[in-house]
């Protein structure tokens, strides 16, 4: 009822603006005339109603149950099935191998060639038969494990398989958990509680509304199947253990399942308190002769290097090396190919065979393998294993930041403000319109330079905040008052803010006598309210974007990528929104002086400048720089343009998985193997300073 009675006030002071805004700038009979000024007070009045109604409005809560709640666990159900089961499970190297290769299945086939043990908290062990499935193991276990292995064992497979079969049940069961697949390596970025975690993962990667994700999370109706617990920086893993074990302590109902390497897990101080562990053991030499011989022609080529090199044994152990080999081999022995240890031949030897089997008449063999060690090299130094297109920043050219596309973003913005502002006001009122794009142009720049700006830099470290900044929640009334201050007392900003509105109020205003001063006076204080006010706000937008993080949609579109997307539809419904109130106010004192259409022209003059500023600020910038670094990356041929063609490549060449917007690659291994083959020696662009030092001048 009380969304209904909002949304009626909302209609009213909507329909009353209309109303105010026709009586101010209309013609009135004259015996009206005298009056004409009550409506210009009234109209801010009215201005202000709506608003506060609109901001009530935003704040109710969203509905979380019935058909939303029912719709989102449908979207949310289709999405895992599609990023996680039919891309990276069903498209996993194992499969791939046995297609390409023209594997003939027969009925003595398991799904995969591993085996399975379980081990109880309590103690006894088992191992898992070839008719008991992995969804059954894990009833066994009261729905709580941890899956352990070797690098390459199929742990993230196994758990795959898993979500697989407890997403059939939860379609087929409404009272069922949602199960979920995320990756623990980006929790090291902001070390939050797991819950918080959890949630803002489901908005990110999954977009389902932030109210949705939390209300689910704390009900307990998200099962988080989480991998990757050995790709959490060292010195951050005893911690994120410790988040797991808290949020399993305090939802003791919820199921969980938890991936890690056994190495790295053994090296914890205290092990994760679940129910049981799932150990995926080595391949066995018989397990493997059998595997091999079931192929029967098909590894015929990898039998032949076998035969021919011994060494080659140790790595058939682990499934991921097993297939690896099988497809690098697939046209029996050769040359070894590349420099440095078995391993890394082996996995040259993999790109070398990939690239000759499925080559694209875009990319050469050798700009395919460039551009891939610079998206693994860069995705391992931001602990990244999704990679999204919001991830490529000026620092990836090796000429940054000695030609650094932020500054031109930011010169081409100032002077495209200061250009349309200056058509505008000569169109609007004359010279002084005129002057005033010049000033407009030259606060752009300063409010660019000094006051709070998100440089692409910046915005691609998105996931590298402050933890703080996760439980960070804006009162849009103080936040913009603390700015306010802030930005006038900005030595550079302030002094020329006054003195180039001065000047431009003095200009308008020096032959019109007293009347003239006044005008004068009421031009230069207008503008320059307007102006702090809208860096204000910019500030707080900032703050607020920054908290709010990606907003989870996939466009294909590269340019702007999802982030930027996300900010320019906010900026477009609070640029002109800001803009109205700051020319209505502005229009007000300047009406004073001289006439209401005096008043209307110059508010239109300040709703232009305000408005282009905001959206500069916010959105635009940042989407000019993006064009400039893809284009400067594109010249240098460090990455291609459009990227994605590129991206889907890889992922026929099964170096890369399409994971929703994102893409990983097929191994945490093949990643760290591009990423060593970044040229030795070569210098690195220097770093972008850490982003608590960037963003925390406002905290």
């Amino acid at each position: 009822m009380r969304r209904v009675i909002t949304v009626v006030l909302s209609v009213v002071c909507g329909a009353l603006l209309a109303v105010v805004t026709n009586v101010a700038t209309g013609v009135l009979p004259a015996r009206l005339s005298p009056y004409l000024w009550i409506a210009w007070p009234l109209l801010p009045v009215v201005v202000v109603a709506l608003a506060a109604v609109e901001t009530r409005r935003a704040r109710e809560p969203a509905p979380v149950g019935g058909g939303p709640a029912a719709r989102a666990r449908r979207v949310l159900l289709d999405r895992v099935r599609r990023y996680w089961i039919t891309s990276v499970l069903d498209r996993s190297l194992h499969r791939e191998a046995r297609l390409q290769l023209g594997f003939t299945a027969s009925t003595e086939d398991r799904r995969y060639p591993w085996t399975l043990r379980a081990s109880h908290r309590d103690g006894y062990p088992d191992a898992l038969d070839d008719e008991t499935s992995i969804a059954a193991l894990f009833g066994q276990l009261d729905h709580a494990v941890v899956i352990l292995g070797a690098p390459g064992a199929g742990k993230t497979t196994t758990l795959l398989e898993l979500a697989r079969e407890l997403l059939d049940d939860a379609e087929a069961d409404r009272d069922a958990p949602v199960p979920v697949v995320l990756n623990l390596s980006s929790w090291a970025t902001r070390r939050q509680p797991l819950t918080q975690w959890l949630a803002e993962q489901l908005t990110e990667r999954y977009g389902i509304p932030s109210r949705q994700a939390t209300a689910w999370v704390e009900a307990g109706e998200i099962l988080p199947l989480l991998d990757g617990l050995d790709e959490v920086v060292a010195a951050s893993r005893d911690e994120c253990v410790a988040a797991i074990a808290t949020f399993h302590a305090r939802q003791p109902l919820t199921p969980i399942a938890v991936c890690c390497r056994d190495t790295e897990y053994q090296q914890l101080r205290t092990g994760l308190p679940l129910y049981g562990t799932v150990t995926i053991q080595p391949l066995t030499r018989p397990q493997i002769e059998r595997h091999l011989d079931r192929a029967g022609p098909a590894l015929a080529g990898l039998r032949a290097v076998l035969a021919a090199d011994q060494e080659l044994w140790e790595f058939t152990g682990s499934p991921l090396l097993l297939s690896i080999m099988a497809l690098a081999y697939a046209d029996g022995p050769a040359p070894q190919a590349g420099t440095g240890s078995r391993r890394d031949r082996l996995f040259a030897r993999y790109a070398e065979t990939m690239l000759r089997h499925r080559p694209h008449p875009a990319y050469s063999p050798e700009q395919t393998t460039r551009y891939l060690y610079l998206l693994g090299d860069r995705m391992r130094e931001r602990q990244q294993s999704i990679f999204v297109l919001d991830l490529v920043a000026p620092d990836w050219s090796e000429n940054w930041p000695l030609k650094d596309d932020d500054l031109r973003s930011r010169a081409a913005s100032s002077i495209t403000v200061g250009l349309l502002t200056g058509l505008c006001g000569a169109a609007l009122i004359g010279w002084p319109g005129a002057a005033a794009g010049l000033l407009a142009a030259a606060l752009t720049a300063l409010g660019l330079a000094f006051a709070e700006y998100d440089s692409l830099n910046l915005i691609a470290r998105w996931g590298q905040r402050p933890e703080d900044y996760g439980a960070f929640r804006t009162n849009w009334l103080t936040a913009t008052a603390e700015a306010f201050t802030e930005v006038s007392y900005e030595p550079v900003v302030g002094w020329s803010l006054v003195a180039g509105t001065l000047v431009v109020g003095t200009g308008s205003g020096l032959a019109g006598g007293w009347v003239g001063l006044l005008t004068g006076l009421a031009y230069w204080l207008g503008l320059a309210l307007a102006t702090l006010l809208a860096m204000s706000v910019t500030s707080v937008l900032a703050l607020h974007l920054y908290r709010l993080g990606p907003s989870g949609d996939a466009p294909r579109r590269e340019i702007p990528s999802p982030v930027l997307r996300g900010r320019l539809r906010l900026a477009l419904r609070a640029a002109p929104a800001l803009g109205v109130i700051t020319g209505t106010a502005a229009g007000l004192l300047v009406a004073w002086p001289r006439s209401g259409a005096d008043g209307v022209r110059y508010g239109l003059l300040v709703w232009t400048s305000v408005t282009l500023y905001v959206l500069t600020a916010i959105a635009l910038g940042p989407i000019v720089e993006q064009w400039l670094v893809r284009r400067r990356l594109a010249r240098e041929d460090a990455l291609p343009r459009p990227l994605r063609p590129f991206l889907d490549h890889a992922v026929q060449c099964l170096f890369l998985r399409d994971v929703g917007d994102g893409y990983i690659f097929v191994h945490r291994e093949l990643l760290e193997f591009f990423a060593d083959r970044v040229t030795a020696g070569k210098p690195r662009p220097r770093r972008p300073p850490p982003v608590d030092s960037i963003v925390l001048k406002d905290g």
